[in-house]
């Protein structure tokens, strides 16, 4: 497999020979108003621009994986730059409905687990909030306070976990306890509103690892949006301070690693 961070949560994934993009926030940098946090950053969103030309990064893609509807995994230039006859798989409604109605064609829910081009495909629990109030701003302002992970598995592939958006919660212990994934993308920055968090933090980074001790671990959705409070370099720090040489990897945007 190969996967490269290419801002945010957006990766560019091959797959067993089939080509993923997931979380497409596509985005030049400062469309977007700062999100709410408590931290002061009030930089204009996304942050960063991307490390690639965005003709680059849809070339040669087979799928879409959205896994929830918000600006920073799924925003105006995805609607308007990747073909409306792409297949993208959603979570359920209202993105389903929401990306249907810009004018897409093939959006198909991943309710269950399911077979596209020889890639196994099963969605996981999430929960993007660490509590009522942050539930309540995401669902007011935000659509959706819903989200998913994925599964990816092939016969000649290390079985892969994407977290999506979610913080630590039983629902995430026994996603990891079911599938056993030997390699695990975690959206790690703990970004987070002003009233709570909204994803993991370095703390989660490591209830993942003492979970599952052998996997690879792969930190995405890091200093790509203003609310964000978990760096590389605090990362890299975590790593070093808790010997992870061999399992925490912690990509540049633009950086391809291959497994």
């Amino acid at each position: 497999m190969k996967i490269t961070q290419l801002r945010n949560a957006t990766i560019k994934l091959e797959y067993n020979g089939i080509v993923f993009l997931i979380d497409p926030m596509l985005s030049k940098k400062g469309t977007y108003p700062p999100i709410d946090n408590d931290h002061g950053n009030t930089e204009r969103n996304p942050i960063v621009e991307l490390p690639m030309p965005v003709g680059d990064i849809i070339e040669g893609i087979d799928a879409v994986i959205v896994t929830h509807d918000h600006i920073d995994h799924w925003d105006g230039a995805a609607e308007e730059l990747i073909p409306k006859d792409m297949v993208i798989f959603v979570q359920g409604e209202p993105d389903a409905s929401l990306i249907k109605k810009v004018g897409f064609t093939n959006v198909r829910v991943l309710e269950n687990n399911i077979l596209f081009k020889d890639v196994s495909l099963t969605p996981t629990v999430g929960q993007h909030y660490e509590n009522e109030a942050v539930k309540d701003v995401l669902e007011k302002e935000y659509n959706t306070s819903r989200t998913m992970g994925v599964i990816f598995e092939a016969t000649k592939e290390k079985k892969l976990f994407f977290t999506g958006d979610t913080i630590w919660f039983d629902g995430l212990k026994k996603e990891l306890d079911n599938h056993q994934p030997e390699v695990i993308v975690m959206n790690a920055g703990g970004n987070g509103f002003s009233q709570g968090r909204l994803i993991l933090d370095d703390k989660d980074v490591l209830k993942i690892h003492e979970e599952m001790p052998h996997a690879i671990l792969i930190a995405s959705h890091l200093e790509g949006v203003n609310h964000w409070t978990v760096s590389r370099e605090d990362l890299r720090k975590l790593r070093k301070d808790h010997n992870l040489d061999n399992i925490l990897m912690i990509p540049d945007d633009g950086e391809t690693i291959t497994l």
